[in-house]
């Protein structure tokens, strides 16, 4: 009789073991599919990003070409970035325009002749049309 008790008891267990673990397993799968806090991107990471997008569709860049471009574009945008602490306005600035030679050139070496007139073309019509801060006009009107 006390077997009998013994081997019911330890049936009870599993059993109850085996209720506790089916129940606690959905909880630990919510907490793993809780969403990732946003990646919070810099302004410059972010204007590169989009320079890469628009490159990437407007110029018909190749596999290769679009790797390489998206690294130049990301690996100037952090140097730039890294500008901010500079306190010198003048020094930074003469930076800035040290880094954006640098990278011109690279981007130049990376794209087609073609590619490139377009790339130039494209950025010249944006600076253009950029709003003059003294009259709220477009400076390419």
């Amino acid at each position: 009789m006390i077997k009998r008790k013994i081997s019911a008891l330890r049936i009870v267990i599993c059993i109850t073991m085996l209720f506790m673990f089916c129940f606690s397993l959905p909880v630990v799968a919510q907490v793993r599919l809780e969403p990732k806090p946003p990646v919070k991107r810099s302004v410059e990471e972010e204007k590169a990003r989009e320079q890469t997008r628009w490159m990437y569709k407007n110029l018909s860049l190749e596999t290769a070409q679009y790797e390489k471009i998206n690294a130049i574009n990301l690996s100037f945008a952090f140097k730039s970035d890294s500008l901010d602490r500079i306190k010198n306005k003048v020094v930074r600035a003469e930076e800035k325009t040290k880094i954006k030679q640098a990278k011109e050139e690279q981007i130049k070496k990376t794209l087609t002749e073609e590619q490139y007139k377009q790339f130039t073309a494209h950025r010249e019509k944006q600076t253009s049309q950029k709003k003059s801060p003294f009259t709220g006009t477009y400076l390419g009107q």
